[in-house]
């Protein structure tokens, strides 16, 4: 039984900084807890005192503080004793009107063991000298220096062993929605009145038919068109007034829409390869990198991920190709949830296909699906039965999808549904061996959905069954199609064989695109039949392809969506493998809105989470893996498998679990439900893994 609500009022706590109650902001009093926790990481990112890392450090952190004061009367000591620079005293002397100095509080290496007593000492003091407040502030954006680099171990200035890195030579490959061609963070640094030049090598618009102007042509074998960087430099320096690039004229020139101040493609590649030339703009991992940009078909989009498949595959294929010899890697922050999530599926064979040729790599987003309840696992027992609950939303407009794989091919099984509305045919048990098949209303014929069950075609040795279900709204009643009834659908297993058999379903992602009310589209599993193990993306479990999963910088957990591994294990394997291979960052600060990235039109950046963000941070790292490996005195290649074996063997550990999903009662099953296969690895870390590839 639930306990009663209390009516007691709740006591007050001593606090344990009575001296920053009226002298500080919230801000220093946080800092204050933080330094007793022994929360560094967050320290360091809130006030700029950093970790000691190895040595200890040479000076005295000091704390960099706002002081407000009614009748400043500074001595020379007092200035020396806390930073404050003398251009205050200046203006006092001049009898200016000054009631806020700037200070750094010294403190002393306590701090990093919990003790509080040198900021405490410093509060004190400077209360007795007539300051009346001490604050910190909130932080802001941050600096031009991309915040989330030195959590993956790039070094600040870009060295290795007297090497400069910054993915020059390298080609940072593109496969995603939106490329912001004019914006600045792409162009090539270049002398003031010089003509402008962009970084981007090819365009691809898989999708674009007709004529375009702006020298738009035929990519050869492949559909759509291509814009050449000749081209593209063409059509800056015909727009801009000095060095400054009218982007919307260059885009209308062109025939190529930006329909979004913020793109999905835009933030990827900036992460990956921004140059930080704009107005806030933030260096990329590889800033110096070659572009080469597929532009997936807009209606691809729309219809969602399996569509995909052969553009994907397509846009790889021909960014090696563009790529001329160039060390290339090919960034995917798209995927579903569909599949046998084991590496068989076609895409996944073929993108690793790719890379049995050297100084190639490819790296995928893991997918951002723990919460979703898009995967369900049961084991049906010898002679037994089992059933899943699959939930569809009212008002559905799209059709929705369920993946089921099991093995051995020769089980016993059988498949039935079961409809929350009226009764429908097929109404009895679907062996296997049964192709597609329509699922009908048995009152007057008209179909809802089908079913298949049928030996898997991916050489895995398991057997699938793909149920699809018309949408549940009003404009799938056309003809003899009708609405599939929303709410509880049964999905039902009878096992006859004398071995027990494992079930693992996927339902397809159905948020793809922009529509209004998108939300509603995702159907969902039972929350006690859904597990969020095995839920990396279905283009995800390949075997040589690198998958990347997301976390927050500022807390150091896993974002709460990050999909968890392993793949689905095959034949006699107890386990499938780990993945994803390693994991970067996502998100920037405790409120897990993201990763700062530049925006289309060269708005002020905005911030894209998800792993999405997370991916294009490792392919940047292997951008400047790629142009190590070309700068030695004996060149040499890499390959995908190599690279792959090394960033999950140089991973560091130490990430945490997500607070804010373990108070969540909505989520039912949580990261430490499944923690061994959600952290199988760790932070990509950039260092570590090149001392292993090239010592």
């Amino acid at each position: 039984m639930p306990s009663k609500p209390s009516s007691a009022v709740e006591s007050f706590r001593d606090d344990p900084f009575p001296d920053l109650k009226d002298a500080g902001d919230p801000s220093l009093r946080l800092v204050a807890w933080l330094i007793r926790k022994g929360d560094l990481r967050q320290l360091e990112q809130r006030t700029g005192i950093p970790i000691p890392r190895s040595k200890p450090a040479k000076q005295r952190p000091r704390l960099p503080v706002l002081l407000q004061v009614d009748k400043p009367q500074f001595t020379k000591s007092l200035h020396e004793q806390y930073g404050i620079p003398s251009a205050y005293a200046n203006a006092i002397k001049r009898k200016e009107v000054v009631r806020h100095v700037t200070a750094r509080l010294p403190l002393d290496a306590g701090i990093y063991k919990g003790a509080t007593d040198t900021l405490l000492d410093a509060v004190r003091d400077l209360r007795a000298r007539g300051v009346t407040r001490i604050c910190i502030g909130a932080p802001g954006q941050p600096s031009r220096q991309r915040p989330s680099l030195p959590d993956i171990g790039v070094p600040a200035d870009r060295k290795y062993k007297n090497a400069v890195l910054t993915g020059d030579g390298v080609i940072v490959g593109i496969i995603d929605d939106g490329c912001a061609l004019a914006h600045p963070d792409f162009l090539k640094p270049t002398a003031v009145g010089a003509p402008l030049e962009s970084r981007i090598l090819y365009l691809w618009d898989q999708g674009a038919t007709g004529t375009r102007p702006g020298g738009w042509a035929s990519p050869g074998d492949f559909d759509g068109l291509e814009l050449t960087k000749a081209k593209i430099d063409t059509a800056l320096n015909a727009h801009k007034t000095g060095d400054r690039v009218r982007e919307d004229e260059v885009y209308r020139a062109l025939g190529y829409a930006i329909g979004e101040v913020a793109t999905h493609g835009t933030h990827v590649m900036d992460i990956a390869a921004g140059g930080g030339r704009s107005l806030m703009g933030i260096e990329g991992v590889a800033p110096k990198a070659d572009i080469i940009f597929v532009q997936l078909p807009r209606y691809a989009i729309e219809e969602g991920a399996t569509v995909l498949w052969r553009h994907v595959q397509d846009g790889a294929r021909y960014i090696f190709e563009r790529a001329a010899g160039k060390p290339a890697v090919v960034n995917i922050s798209y995927g579903g949830y569909d599949g046998p999530h084991d590496g068989t599926s076609q895409l996944e064979v073929a993108l690793d296909d790719l890379l049995l040729e050297p100084d190639r790599a490819i790296v995928l987003a893991a997918g951002n699906g723990f919460e979703a309840r898009c995967h369900a696992f049961k084991t049906v027992k010898a002679k037994k039965q089992a059933q899943l609950r699959w939930i569809l939303n009212a008002e559905d407009p799209t059709a929705n999808d369920l993946d089921i794989w099991y093995e051995p091919k020769n089980a016993g099984m059988h498949v039935r549904i079961q409809s929350p509305g009226p009764a429908i045919d097929p109404a009895g048990w679907v062996p296997v061996g049964q192709s597609r098949t329509e699922i009908t209303r048995t009152s007057d014929g008209k179909t809802i959905g089908y079913i298949e069950h049928l030996p898997g075609d991916t050489l895995n040795g398991a057997n699938r069954i793909l149920i699809t279900l018309n949408a549940t709204g009003e404009e799938a009643n056309v003809g003899q199609v009708a609405a599939a009834p929303s709410g509880t659908w049964i999905v039902s297993f009878n096992n006859l064989a004398n071995q027990d058999v494992d079930v693992h379903a996927w339902i397809w992602r159905d948020d793809a695109g922009r529509p209004h009310h998108a939300r509603r589209r995702q159907s969902r599993f039972h929350h006690d039949d859904a597990s969020p193990d095995y839920t990396i993306s279905g283009w995800g479990t390949g075997q040589t392809a690198i998958t990347v999963g997301a976390f927050n910088t500022a807390t150091q957990e896993v974002c709460r969506y990050s999909a968890c591994g392993p793949t689905r294990p095959i034949g006699s394997q107890p386990k499938g493998r780990p993945k994803p291979e390693v994991y970067a960052p996502a998100e920037e600060d405790a409120r897990g809105r993201g990763i700062l990235s530049a925006s289309a039109l060269s708005a002020n950046p905005t911030r894209m989470n998800g792993t999405s963000a997370a991916a294009p941070h490792v392919t940047g790292l292997i951008a400047l893996m790629f142009e190590y490996a070309r700068k030695l005195q004996q060149p040499v290649s890499l390959t995908g498998d190599q690279i792959r074996r090394e960033l999950v063997a140089a991973s560091k550990a130490g990430l945490k679990l997500n607070r804010h999903q373990k108070v969540d009662r909505w989520v039912k099953k949580k990261q430490k439900d499944v923690q061994g296969d959600l952290l199988a690895s760790g932070k990509a870390d950039f260092l570590d893994t090149i001392k292993q590839l090239l010592p």
